[in-house]
């Protein structure tokens, strides 16, 4: 797009910023006000442009919302970084060695420094660099056609994401990337070039991940050269490479999900009809950047943060730079939620469940005891909040939407039904994959360790149900050592690798105490990661696990001298959710503004426990009072449990 055509554009806009000139006006003259003695800098600024219409409404665009940004510099943070760095040159998923070094930095609390605001620090000379290079790229890039001069500002424009240190990055990624994207792509489609580059970059970017460090966002140059961080960083990292083509991108994100219990964040596209694709660069689609694309996860609320302050009702949540895009996602809709009667007030909090409590998404508006919700996902528990002294307490009973209506979990407590309860977290997809991955596995026994003889123990023929899988073999004859083979795969690209987290061996089917064995051979571990060793296999904890680097690994276990064997444990790779007999659990149902009510607390005796005393249609709770912390909320449907959130 010429500056002869953006200029079409910009008098055909006239009519939208004379409407807004007042407030816009009010906005620019508080941000001068509150720029203190760096007034005389943003003015150079907008006087600099005093006879470039569009590059001025670009000034005072930043200028008005600058107010509230700002970034952490300190010597300190470098200090962080250091360690960081670090990680990623020892290539060892993020996560070094403890150390003194280590541990100086691992709780440091980058809040604890003093944050510089932009508005009291901004150079002339940074905000003009900024807006010539988006200018630049904004009218030579053939897809700045597919947005507008407002899209613009506020998808490519801002010189700032969060409140990482200020660095001249545009150039500096314009000059990486350009001549790549140019290698890799020559058309005009938007949503192609992206995701041609988008894919180059999974394929060549070896993201880091650690989560030890609490750190505020690391900037350009750092990610330049350091790629590690959570999704927060590979999204920074996103932002600074697209925008610095003239791609309209921006960040999405939601507080926290039922599907995995974290917040998450992620990357999305300003289409050309006016829709957007979200994307993850990191994800393991083919298609990194596709339309009608999504992660499956549930989101319950979703926000984007934007450069524009926004005077919303979540703004006292989560700052005025998040704006509520839910719709985008799940469509409009409205609900009136019914909430206790002696809730008083005129909004009340959403919550959502996590172990620890309530986390808040949304701030909504109360009129006569009920609850104006809008715009959130069908599927997804949601429970209403009152707030006194930063304390959250129920405000009503929870909801979820189901084709299109409200279902509340209200406990009936006149009616009784019987569950038979198998776990505290629901059984995900790809646990579920791990663990049918050992369908048709073999194990042998031999009195050679190499194996040149040998007899079938046994073979697992039916894919395991729980995480405790016993088998009865016919064999009485001894025998000291045991080889365990993952099964041939189903189809030739398959990767049959031996995932294990217990194997053990009993010379009694009533023996409770297992055989000694060790695992003294077998293929190395995936990636070389010591965490997955073969010993792992024979530790007496089902949350470790081998897991083979190659396809069809065996493993061989010496029991020290020739056993007669007559009951087998197997574990397969799991998450440890499920009952597990020995340990104590306790259920709850929700009960409105009384919240949490025990139904009682039981020992585990096999892999279910049975609750006959639970009302109908409530909202319950299990907790293992014994280990782990991985729960969620489920309710009871003919007898089984229906975890909330999952497909």
């Amino acid at each position: 797009m010429n500056r002869v055509q953006m200029t079409i554009i910009w008098s055909l806009s006239i009519v939208f910023f004379v409407s807004c000139e007042s407030a816009g006006d009010k906005r620019l003259d508080f941000a001068l006000e509150q720029a203190g003695k760096n007034r005389i800098e943003l003015e150079k600024v907008l006087n600099y442009y005093q006879n470039d219409s569009l590059k001025l409404e670009a000034a005072r665009f930043l200028i008005r919302n600058m107010p509230g940004h700002g970034g952490y510099e300190d010597d300190r943070l470098d200090s962080v970084k250091a360690v960081m760095k670090a990680a990623v040159k020892l290539n060892i998923g993020g996560y070094l060695p403890d150390s003194e070094w280590k541990r100086k930095w691992i709780g440091f609390n980058y809040r604890t420094l003093p944050k510089r605001p932009d508005i009291e620090y901004m150079s002339a000379d940074y905000l003009i660099e900024n807006i010539e290079q988006s200018f630049k790229v904004w009218e030579e890039c053939p897809w700045a056609k597919n947005y507008s001069f407002d899209d613009f500002c506020e998808w490519v424009l801002p010189y700032r994401i969060g409140d990482e240190p200020l660095d001249n990055w545009r150039k500096m990624y314009y000059d990486r990337y350009k001549p790549l994207l140019d290698s890799l792509y020559t058309g005009n489609d938007m949503v192609e070039a992206v995701n041609v580059l988008a894919r180059h970059f999974k394929r060549t970017n070896l993201f880091v991940l650690t989560t030890e460090y609490r750190m505020p966002h690391l900037g350009a140059r750092f990610l330049s050269e350091y790629l590690v961080g959570t999704c927060r960083e590979i999204t920074d990292h996103a932002v600074y490479v697209f925008r610095a083509l003239g791609f309209p991108i921006n960040i999405d994100k939601y507080w926290y999900s039922p599907s995995n219990q974290h917040d998450h964040m992620w990357n999305v596209l300003k289409d050309s009809d006016g829709g957007f694709i979200p994307f993850w660069y990191m994800d393991s689609s083919d298609f990194v950047v596709k339309r009608g694309s999504t992660d499956g996860r549930k989101k319950g609320k979703v926000y984007r943060n934007t450069f524009e302050a926004h005077d919303s009702k979540t703004a006292s949540l989560f700052g005025p730079f998040y704006q509520d895009v839910t719709a985008e996602y799940f469509g409009e809709n409205e609900f009136k939620v019914k909430v206790d009667d002696n809730i008083e007030g005129n909004t009340i909090l959403l919550g959502m469940f996590s172990p620890s409590g309530y986390v808040t998404v949304d701030a909504v508006p109360l009129r006569r005891g009920k609850a104006r919700v809008n715009n959130i996902e069908p599927g997804v528990i949601f429970q209403p909040l009152t707030s006194e002294n930063g304390t959250r307490s129920p405000a009503g009973y929870p909801f979820m939407v189901v084709d299109g209506n409200l279902r509340y979990f209200e406990p009936d407590m006149s009616k009784a039904v019987t569950a038979h309860i198998r776990r505290k977290y629901p059984l995900r997809q790809y646990l579920y994959g791990y663990m049918a991955t050992m369908t048709g596995a073999e194990i042998e026994v031999s009195n050679d360790r190499y194996f040149r003889t040998s007899e079938l123990l046994c073979c697992l023929t039916d894919t395991p149900r729980t995480n405790l899988n016993y088998y009865y073999p016919k064999i009485s004859r001894p025998y000291r050592y045991v080889r365990f083979t993952p099964p041939p795969p189903a189809y030739p690209t398959a990767d049959c690798r031996a995932e294990i987290a217990e194997l053990a061996f009993f010379d009694s089917v009533d023996s409770e105490e297992h055989l000694p064995s060790k695992a003294i051979y077998g293929g190395g571990p995936v990636d070389e990661n010591p965490a997955h060793d073969i010993d792992k296999a024979c530790d007496d904890d089902w949350l470790t696990f081998y897991y083979s680097s190659g396809p069809q690994d065996s493993i061989v276990f010496d029991l020290q001298r020739a056993r007669a064997i007559k009951k087998i444990l197997f574990v397969p790779r799991n998450d440890d959710n499920f009952i597990t007999p020995g340990n104590v659990y306790e259920l709850f149902y929700q009960s409105g503004v009384k919240g949490w009510i025990s139904l009682g607390v039981q020992t585990a005796t096999t892999n279910e426990l049975i609750y006959r005393n639970i009302p109908e249609g409530a909202l319950l709770w299990l907790r293992n009072l014994t280990r782990g912390k991985e729960e969620q909320v489920f309710y009871v449907e003919d007898g089984e449990q229906k975890f909330v959130g999952y497909e």
